[in-house]
């Protein structure tokens, strides 16, 4: 079976391109091509090494023809960048609110995005794959001392300078904790730095950086504008049973249950409370353990490939159906 994804950013450290590489993960054995609307930078070129990928403004009959496939996926994609009328079969995902390019099905990335959009699409999570094991064993759960990270797009949008205000009283109301940051624009390092009053290690961003989340006791997300539709970095974390301490917002609401298996903060106390509860290292080794569990049967490959292929029967659609399962 000949799957088309199409993407808007081609940058695997951000946007849909991570979901996308996970989906040919998820349905391994298929014959996979990814289109991106913009230049994919060479990391990313690396990580889809393994597909056929292409780069177009847009995608139209004359493409879809050329590339042939049996199922279209389309990341996001808005109206202005689909012009075509093939019968092939076309599932837009969501990730975000706003009007998309008009397919045979619409799905989204959670069920708070669904209930924003026309219609209240069905729900499929993406699908999370294990984060890369670094070869050290870590004893994380009997450590003393936490370390606590936020990995994110090195973009000033997701680092805004309202952050810096929010981390300076996070630290020093838990003045024992290391912070690691994955993706800080450099030109925010010296103001976190003194935020941290010191107690901070910039990583580079990148597909190894998930590596991390192994390491570190929690992964602490906040924001003070910006709502995510689906936390990724969320799921990932979870999937290295690290502990995601996170806004009471979005997506995270239904990827998260509160003292279970991750933390739901409101302000800069309620985090620092929760930094504070995971000190205890029996309660640290036990949300992780949910979490992992949690992931495990939430934001799995399996999880994606058995939700897809409901999808397909359900739309009857079960020629797609048989030639992806069969493998």
């Amino acid at each position: 079976m000949r799957i088309l994804q199409v993407c808007n950013v081609g940058n695997i450290c951000g946007g849909t391109a991570a979901c996308a590489w996970s989906m040919t993960h998820a349905l391994a054995g298929q014959d996979h091509v990814v289109l991106f609307l913009s230049s994919p930078t060479r990391e990313t070129l690396n990580a889809f090494r393994h597909c056929e990928v292409r780069t177009e403004k847009a995608i139209d009959d004359s493409i879809v023809e050329a590339i042939a496939p049996d199922l279209i996926i389309l990341h996001n994609t808005p109206q202005d960048r689909v012009r075509i009328s093939s019968n092939v079969f076309t599932i837009q995902f969501q990730h975000s609110a706003g009007v998309r390019a008009v397919a045979t099905k619409h799905v989204a990335c959670s069920k708070w995005l669904a209930d924003q959009l026309p219609g209240s699409p069905e729900v499929l999570y993406q699908p999370v794959p294990i984060p890369p094991q670094p070869d050290l064993s870590s004893h994380r759960n009997l450590d003393d001392e936490l370390i606590i990270g936020r990995i994110c797009t090195p973009t000033l949008r997701k680092w805004p300078p309202q952050l810096i205000d929010f981390y300076n009283e996070l630290s020093k109301q838990n003045e024992s904790v290391t912070w690691e940051f994955v993706g800080t624009p450099p030109e925010m390092k010296d103001s976190f730095r003194a935020a941290c009053r010191g107690r901070v290690v910039f990583l580079d961003a990148g597909v190894d950086a998930r590596q991390h989340l192994w390491r570190w006791h929690a992964m602490l997300y906040h924001h003070p504008t910006l709502t995510e539709s689906f936390g990724r970095t969320v799921a990932e974390a979870m999937r290295a049973g690290c502990i995601p301490i996170v806004d009471a917002r979005g997506g995270f609401l239904e990827q998260v249950n509160h003292e279970g298996t991750g933390y739901l903060c409101r302000d800069v106390n309620d985090f620092s409370e929760s930094v504070r509860a995971i000190r205890d290292c029996s309660v640290r080794a036990q949300i992780s353990k949910n979490a992992l569990t949690h992931a495990s049967e939430q934001f799995s490959l399996s999880r994606f490939y058995s939700q897809l292929r409901t999808i397909l029967m359900e739309c009857r659609a079960p020629q797609l159906s048989e030639s992806l399962f069969e493998n």
